[in-house]
């Protein structure tokens, strides 16, 4: 699948949680499918990582930016039903580079994180399937939160404000995407009970890199004393309220039981509420640290005192995989599948947990128990390897199993305009498979209505595009309307004007000799830094006299991601059909008179005559003899097969629509 990827931040360094869980899942899902990265830079900052994701992703980009004001109650928050943690990133910037990017490319699949990105695709591109991972639930968030931190009569009102709000933003949300990604079961209730119970969800727990986090490296000794750690970003809400409980309730306890106990805060960004926890009695608070593993290693215990659930949880399977007990709340280790006495301890009062902690810390085996049966679960069950893997599965079932086609006369047409015909043309050459495409006309039905060799090839092509306005006329008359007409000669030149932009390397195979080197000439001129790889007009021949292994050698040695082919239909497309695989280039298609039109030497209808329909009568003033019994033909056997098209579909209407 081709899948493009939006981030609200650039994942790297991995110096937060959350960018364990979105940097290793973006790598893992390059693994199987194609991936373009979009990430938010805020204030410009880690722009100069794009190398990283260079080295996995198809196409980097990121977007500076600023975060706004927050707005003012009145009028702003109070009239706007949009909840101001998420307005907060609904910025015109990123949507038009959201806009430009679905432009450049086309995808199965956009996948965010978290739904402060998902807004833009309310309102907008409603037509490309959304799958939203979430780091936190935000309403069950707040939830949360509000009932730890609402001590006021105006910080209740705000709390009931955004939550309403927030409860509406998230149905909608739910309505909208094809896939929700959920850190644990405990998010997948929440979903299920209070937001909605259609939407699909897929629970993908949080990993660990278990190269990196390596239980059986252990250069540091455990500390002296006893010592308890606690890793977790310092700014995030739930930490620092975990800390909040922890000190007014437990800490007292631990040093009343345990004397010398040394207490270890690691985690970036220390609120001063946190930092003053450091003037306490045998209390570290580091800030940021370069590698937070030797942290890991001298500790005997990481406590995780969590109040408020629906995070990445990442610092549990982190010390797990290194092999560093974990006591933890209930709703710390929500969603990981961890069993008290076997891998983890687990308390939800401060009695409770201080009795644990004890235990622990005066009970080596046990603390050597835990120790071995953590690592064999995060070896067990969270490597990213296998846990992308599964996601990379999931997101196979929403590809679609068939393109959108209607068929006229028996010939199938992709539903597809210009644009949309280009970036296909795109996904393909960035895929670096070999495909073929057709642009047929009415003398492509005509002549496949009695060639059941080109019928083959048109059931097969990778896309069939409709170059024709009586077909377009027909469409619609059998209600299987084409959106529009996407001719051979309109699309080459855009798909020049791409190639340069994008480096494709293009080959011109066939048209006369004289007006393939005037062709490639005029196309150079007008597209300087275009790559023309080559170009070749082979002797003339019957198609099963052509030298096919000597052209198809010539062609690979050029190494074309583009090969516009010219030997007049049927025969350019049965020669594409027949070596496409064997040349191994993105794209083949059969340009038909395109390269006389680039070269000059036969002119185009005016506009107005190709709106209309009319473009046939100019061609055939130019070529009487050459196009006179083949417009004639086509005429009579497509004014026929029309009719009968017609009265078929008025006495079945169903009967020859695929879509």
């Amino acid at each position: 699948m081709n899948i493009l990827v939006i981030y609200p931040y650039i994942p790297y360094p991995i110096d937060r949680g959350t960018f364990q869980r979105t940097f290793h899942l973006l790598r893992e899902l390059s693994r199987e499918h194609t991936v373009d990265l979009m990430a938010l830079s805020e204030n410009g900052e880690r722009l100069e990582e794009r190398h990283v994701f260079e080295e996995f992703c198809r196409d980097v980009r990121f977007v500076p930016f600023q975060h706004p004001a927050w707005p003012k109650l009145i009028p702003n928050r109070l009239f706007s039903r949009t909840p101001s943690s998420i307005h907060h990133w609904n910025l015109p910037h990123i949507a038009e580079a959201i806009r430009d990017q679905l432009k450049r490319n086309q995808y199965d699949l956009v996948h965010v994180c978290d739904i402060v990105l998902a807004q833009y695709f309310l309102d907008e591109h409603k037509d490309i399937p959304l799958s939203i991972d979430r780091s936190r639930v935000d309403l069950q968030f707040q939830t949360q939160q509000a009932a730890f931190n609402t001590r006021t009569l105006k910080d209740k009102l705000l709390a009931w404000e955004s939550l309403v709000k927030m409860r509406h933003f998230e149905k909608r949300i739910a309505k909208r995407s094809q896939l929700q990604v959920l850190c644990g079961p405990d998010d997948e209730v929440f979903v299920r009970q209070h937001i909605s119970k259609t939407t699909p969800l897929k629970v993908v727990a949080n990993g660990v890199d278990l190269d990196y986090f390596r239980a059986d490296i252990d250069p540091e000794p455990r500390n002296a004393q006893p010592t308890v750690l606690f890793c977790g970003a310092m700014d995030y809400i739930p930490n620092v309220d975990a800390l909040r409980w922890f000190f007014a309730e437990i800490h007292e306890q631990l040093l009343q039981r345990i004397p010398g106990l040394h207490v270890l805060i690691v985690g970036k960004s220390p609120t001063p509420e946190v930092q003053a926890y450091a003037q306490r009695q045998g209390v570290t608070v580091t800030g940021s640290v370069a590698d937070v593993r030797p942290y890991y290693r001298r500790a005997w215990l990481q406590m995780v005192p969590l109040r408020i659930g629906g995070g990445t949880r990442l610092k549990i399977v982190e010390s797990l995989a290194i092999g560093t007990p974990v006591i933890s709340t209930t709703i710390g280790a929500q969603g990981l599948g961890l069993t008290h006495g076997a891998n983890i301890l687990l308390a939800d009062t401060a009695e409770a947990f201080a009795d644990q902690i004890v235990s622990a810390l005066q009970n080596p085996p046990l603390r050597s128990h835990l120790r071995n049966n953590g690592i064999r679960v995060a070896k067990e069950r969270f490597g990213w390897r296998s846990i992308g893997a599964g996601l990379s599965a999931e997101y196979r079932q929403l590809e679609p199993k068939q393109r959108k086609q209607v068929r006229l006369m028996n010939v199938p047409f992709d539903v597809v305009t210009m644009p949309q015909t280009l970036d296909r043309i795109g996904s393909m050459i960035a895929s670096k498979q070999p495909h073929y495409l057709a642009t047929a006309n009415v003398d492509f039905l005509v002549q496949s209505r009695n060639d059941t060799e080109l019928r083959r090839i048109l059931d097969q092509a990778h896309l069939v595009v409709c170059d024709g306005t009586p077909l377009i006329w027909l469409s619609k008359i059998l209600r299987r309307a084409l959106p529009e007409r996407v001719a051979g000669s309109d699309l080459v030149p855009q798909l020049l004007d791409r190639a340069e932009r994008e480096g494709w390397r293009v080959f011109f195979l066939g048209g006369e000799p004289g007006a393939l080197t005037k062709a490639v000439s005029n196309v150079e001129a007008k597209h300087p830094k275009i790559q023309i790889s080559g170009s070749y007009s082979p002797p003339f021949a019957p198609l099963d006299k052509m030298d096919h292994e000597g052209i198809c050698e010539r062609v690979r040695e050029a190494k074309p991601d583009l090969l516009l082919v010219s030997f007049g239909c049927p025969k350019q497309e049965k020669w594409i059909a027949r070596n496409y695989a064997a040349l191994g280039v993105p794209v083949s298609v059969g340009v038909g008179a395109t390269i006389d039109f680039l070269a000059g030497t036969v002119k185009r209808a005016p506009r107005w005559m190709q709106v209309v329909g009319m473009e046939w009568i100019f061609r055939l003033a130019q070529e009487p003899r050459r196009l006179l019994k083949r417009y004639s033909t086509d005429l009579v056997v497509f004014g026929i097969g029309s009719i009968r098209e017609i009265a078929s579909s008025l006495l079945t209407p169903k009967a020859s629509h695929r879509s």
